[in-house]
């Protein structure tokens, strides 16, 4: 590249800066303030998660004061029953008068332990857990805005409510 063409080419670049610095300088942009006219929310529905507990009633036995088995009533009946029966017959008959005393008292005694055992009452039990239910709500994504300009109606889309008054931008620019 010769210096010839790269003083034009520095020439004209600060042409072009000069030339778009004087047409910013010409079309000057300045803001007003019009009136809103109307507002009105863009709404979607949206399903929205929601935590619930759900409790319920579940039936069960409860024992009170139970006591855990034993075999010592049972024991005992077989002991009283035997030597009662040992005190009857004679012989062989002596011997099966004590087994059938020691088989009857052992009966007894076992009855007689489960009478003291209370029975079972019903109850309740309450269980809970979380359950997950979706619920449908509208929420406002936007907004449609009308405003008056200059005796005019215009409309835009905006994020957030603008409120009574919308700031506007205005540039002034010749037409050719």
């Amino acid at each position: 590249m010769t210096g010839f063409t790269r003083l034009l080419k520095a020439s004209l670049l600060t042409l072009g800066m000069t030339a778009a610095a004087a047409q910013a300088q010409q079309h000057p942009v300045f803001f007003e303030y019009a009136p809103v006219v109307d507002v009105r929310p863009i709404l979607v529905d949206q399903q929205v998660p929601v935590e619930r507990e759900v409790c319920w009633q579940e039936p069960g036995y409860h024992r009170h004061g139970q006591r855990p088995d034993s075999a010592t009533s049972t024991i005992a009946g077989a002991i009283i029953g035997g030597v009662i029966g040992n005190q009857f017959g004679g012989g062989n008959g002596k011997r099966a008068l004590t087994v059938a005393g020691a088989a009857l008292g052992a009966s007894v005694g076992h009855n007689a332990s489960q009478h003291g055992h209370p029975r079972p009452r019903p109850v309740y039990h309450e269980r809970c857990e979380l359950q997950t239910t979706y619920e449908t709500r509208r929420q406002a994504q936007g907004y449609w805005v009308q405003y008056e300009f200059n005796g005019e109606l215009f409309e835009t889309r905006m994020r957030n409510h603008p409120g009574d008054a919308i700031r506007l931008e205005v540039a002034a620019r010749p037409l050719d």
